[in-house]
């Protein structure tokens, strides 16, 4: 009796199909939701089985959490050890808030993983919760090294640094996408704002 050969998927191929999944799925969060997109409907829309997609994750939450993964990895944690290697803390602080801004302006796919982190079960939601901490760590850290320079004014840098992460974060919600051209004039405006304010200097 002939056997058809079944060929098993090379470990580049299963992660080039994973990374599939993650975009195709994160594109139809941001369109109809997470509780408007059903396992069985993005199986149907990448062609493949439910069965044959709970092969890579087991459960709805599972896939939330490999796809917060996917994109801190790809998005978020590379500005990071970018920012990091810049050792003028001014430098270092103008250079995160440009590029974490644009990455929240452009990226519409930012504003579903920070609304659902709550959907995250509770360990999944601690791994998750600490690359966060990342960027909180080094923007309050960056201030603290600016005001012991005497770069910038004292101030409660937790407070500050928050304030400088949801301005950036913010911009998914309201930034245009289809006018990506403005996203390095926003993110300037950005680094204007938190450094130097917007009133004139007294003469």
């Amino acid at each position: 009796m002939y056997l058809p050969v079944v060929r098993s998927l090379s470990t580049v191929e299963k992660m080039e199909t994973k990374e599939a999944i993650y975009e195709k799925a994160l594109d139809l969060f941001v369109q109809r939701g997470y509780d408007n997109t059903p396992i069985s409907y993005l199986a149907k829309v990448l062609g493949l089985s439910k069965a044959g997609l709970y092969h890579y994750f087991d459960s709805k939450e599972q896939l939330l959490f490999q796809i917060h993964q996917y994109q801190l990895a790809k998005d978020i944690l590379p500005l990071i050890e970018q920012a990091k290697k810049i050792r003028d803390p001014e430098k270092r602080l103008i250079y995160f808030l440009r590029a974490y801004s644009r990455n929240f302006a452009t990226n519409k796919s930012a504003q579903v993983l920070v609304n659902e982190i709550r959907r995250l079960n509770p360990g999944h939601y601690k791994i998750i919760a600490r690359v966060w901490k990342k960027v909180l760590d080094l923007v309050r850290g960056t201030l603290m090294e600016m005001e012991m320079s005497g770069k910038s004014k004292r101030m409660n840098k937790t407070f500050g640094a928050f304030a400088l992460i949801g301005m950036c974060a913010w911009s998914s919600y309201w930034f245009d996408e289809s006018r990506a051209n403005s996203a390095d004039e926003l993110s300037e405006t950005y680094a204007e704002i938190f450094l130097k304010g917007i009133l004139k200097p007294k003469r």
